[in-house]
């Protein structure tokens, strides 16, 4: 009950004006150790391989982000919407922002649907930030689907800025199976599944 109610808490947090969900556990144990090993860290600039251009593209159809990077029981994958790459204070997958978005519309209005498949339980780790000033439609959110298809928001945070550093959204012991990451007006630096 208590891993339950740690996924689904929220806290607002006051001054920043924030809605933040910004960790859970999944309540998951792996069945091998070691077995998921997905680090994706665009601290280094562009990845090798990427598809994922400098210039705003709308994707249609499913693009692994990182192609060549050494990853083990877990994938990364842009599976539609607008994305480019740019560097300025770090490397990160830019997105544009739609100022209407919010976490009750934003399974209509995502700006880019990104999945990560784990193959065993793993801890779940993303590095985010805003892309322009801080307001609640720069918002990013890991999530699993429903039965009828709608969004389980695992963790989440909005009110992201450009201006600010970036955070963390992490989802511990993390049960093996598909997620997705639904954003707008945001970065992701980097993405990461370990056990």
């Amino acid at each position: 009950m208590l891993k339950k109610v740690l996924a689904i808490s929220a806290a607002l947090l006051i001054g920043g004006g924030l809605f933040a969900q910004t960790s859970a556990d999944g309540g998951a144990k792996p069945a091998k150790a070691g077995s998921v090993n997905a680090v994706y860290d665009f601290s280094k600039g562009k990845p090798a391989g990427t598809k994922i251009g400098e210039d705003m593209f709308k994707y249609n159809k499913p693009t692994e982000v990182a192609p060549k990077a050494k990853v083990k029981g877990g994938k990364f994958i842009l599976e539609s919407g607008e994305a480019k790459w740019k560097t300025e204070k770090y490397t990160a997958l830019y997105h544009n922002n739609s100022g209407s978005t919010t976490f009750d519309n934003l399974q209509k209005k995502p700006k880019a649907i990104y999945s990560l498949t784990i193959d065993d339980a793993a801890d779940i780790e993303l590095t985010v930030a805003g892309n322009g000033s801080k307001e609640p439609s720069r918002c990013v959110a890991l999530c699993s689907l429903n039965e009828d298809g709608s969004l389980n928001y695992i963790v989440k945070i909005d009110n992201l800025s450009q201006d600010e550093d970036p955070v963390k959204l992490t989802y511990k012991n993390a049960p093996k199976g598909k997620y997705y990451i639904y954003g707008n007006g945001h970065r992701i630096l980097g993405v990461s599944a370990t056990n």
